[in-house]
């Protein structure tokens, strides 16, 4: 009997083992043939979103050229449908691989709902960083291309400002005698230049000068408001071409530019409307051998010269001494070699008929 139940004990053993062997050897298949699954559909999933990597690239490769017009409309247009196309038929597969890893999850007992939350998850992370990658990429190119397009820019207006300059200079140069014959001035007409009963003039005057005005002690404070004024309207350009053309105070506020002399000429207008009868424009010659305008004047005993087509302060050029004054002065560290000529409405000097 002990003999029978030792082999029926010995039996039962064998067959506990067998069997625990034959269900760790099916376990060991059914977890192995879905893990295999799972990471050929990951790769699969890294696969594609290379391949939409790639092509999202090339969209925006072409949507560049196109938009620096590299490429024609027909050729924009079918390139980015084919991109499109395949962009549609790479995420239609990638949702097919999530569904097979979906199916194997649920089919596995390792807590499938949460396993599928994390394949989602890990789907959503490689959108983000696709979509990521694209706008910092896309981000740089159009700084590129901004910048380029304002190179271009810069360079094609200063190319255009040069040919039409360029082409204005030989039309002026042409008619240049024409012109200088037209707008020729006797010394008579150089004085009517300076004009304080310009109807122009007299409303600037009108409306800066205080009630009560008294020349004073009032007139060197309006003298400055109205230099400033003129000194915010207008930009000033120099006359390099030797051609005579002359702007009154209403073509000078209306178009809001002026050569030296110009602006010389309507400034003195406002200080002999002022009544300051010390007020003169004088013609200097500088040490580039050029000519430049200024207007002088003199008040409570203090020479100044004022120069509108200069960023400088109202009264810098000031001096006790008339002869220091002149001295001192400079336009563009040019500094005065002779007096040539000055003038006002009723006074017209020559300094070379004086020597």
């Amino acid at each position: 009997m002990e003999i029978e139940f030792i082999q029926i004990v010995v039996i039962v053993i064998i067959i506990i083992v067998f069997g625990v062997l034959i269900t760790v050897t099916n376990l060991k298949k059914k977890v192995k043939v879905p893990v295999s699954k799972e990471q050929n559909s990951w790769q699969r999933i890294e696969i594609l979103n290379s391949k939409k990597k790639e092509f999202l690239k090339k969209k925006e490769e072409v949507s560049f050229k196109y938009s620096a017009k590299g490429i024609s409309d027909d050729n924009y247009a079918n390139t980015i449908k084919y991109i499109n196309d395949e962009l549609k038929k790479i995420d239609l597969a990638i949702n097919e691989e999530v569904s097979k890893l979906t199916d194997l999850q649920k089919s596995q007992d390792t807590g499938g709902d949460l396993r599928f939350q994390n394949i989602k998850l890990k789907g959503d992370l490689n959108e983000i960083k696709l979509e990521r990658d694209n706008l910092k990429n896309r981000t740089t190119e159009l700084e590129e291309f901004i910048k380029n397009m304002s190179k271009n820019n810069n360079s094609n207006l200063q190319v255009n400002e040069s040919a039409k300059n360029k082409y204005y200079e030989l039309i002026l140069n042409t008619y240049k005698e024409i012109i200088n014959n037209n707008e020729k001035k006797t010394i008579s007409q150089i004085k009517e230049m300076v004009d304080p009963d310009n109807l122009t003039i007299k409303s600037i005057i009108s409306k800066y000068k205080p009630i009560g005005f008294d020349f004073n002690k009032d007139y060197f404070e309006t003298l400055r408001i109205i230099y400033n004024f003129f000194k915010s309207e207008i930009d000033f350009a120099k006359n390099d071409i030797k051609i005579l053309y002359w702007l009154d105070p209403t073509q000078i506020l209306k178009y809001k530019i002026a050569d030296e002399q110009d602006a010389a000429n309507m400034l003195c207008s406002v200080m002999k409307g002022l009544n300051d009868n010390e007020a003169y424009i004088y013609v200097v010659l500088l040490e580039d051998e050029k000519t430049h305008a200024i207007v002088k004047t003199k008040f409570k005993g203090v020479h100044y010269i004022f120069d509108l087509t200069q960023k400088t302060p109202f009264d810098l050029f000031k001096n006790n001494d008339e002869k220091k004054l002149f001295e001192n002065y400079n336009y563009k560290n040019k500094k005065i070699t002779k007096l040539i000529y000055k003038y006002n409405n009723n006074t017209y000097v020559n300094f070379d008929e004086e020597e």
